[in-house]
């Protein structure tokens, strides 16, 4: 079992190895001298042309944040500018409910004073 074991970790151990690196540099390649600049050239292109795709893709990241960011902040505004107008119109509804109510008690206060019979409840003496 031990034996068993040992080998198993042998064969992991070996899977796990590093292999060797399998790219050569232009120079190990035994290419001529224009070859090995062809390369280098190809290799440099190749780079250029990977990163501008990353710097677009990069602005068109940035662009497509800076729209989001103005759609929120413009939902910020408008759901703030909605909360003022329901502020407002509420404020008004306790505005007019209040002067309702007010007038109800002035007109309530005068009745009660020009028919103090039906204050002292005497049904007789007070107008229907």
């Amino acid at each position: 079992m031990n034996r068993s074991r040992n080998l198993s970790l042998l064969a992991l151990a070996l899977a796990c190895a590093p292999l060797p690196v399998l790219a050569q540099s232009v120079a190990d390649m035994g290419l001529p001298g224009d070859a090995k600049a062809s390369a280098e050239t190809d290799a440099e292109a190749k780079r250029k042309a990977l990163n501008e795709q990353q710097a677009q893709a990069a602005r068109a990241q940035v662009e497509d944040n800076v729209a989001r960011e103005r759609a929120r902040e413009s939902s910020i505004a408008t759901e703030a500018a909605r909360q003022e107008r329901e502020q407002a119109a509420y404020a008004e509804a306790v505005r007019q409910h209040d002067a309702t109510v007010q007038d109800y008690q002035a007109a309530r206060a005068r009745w009660e004073s020009a028919n103090p019979a039906c204050k002292r409840n005497d049904p007789v003496k007070c107008p229907r």
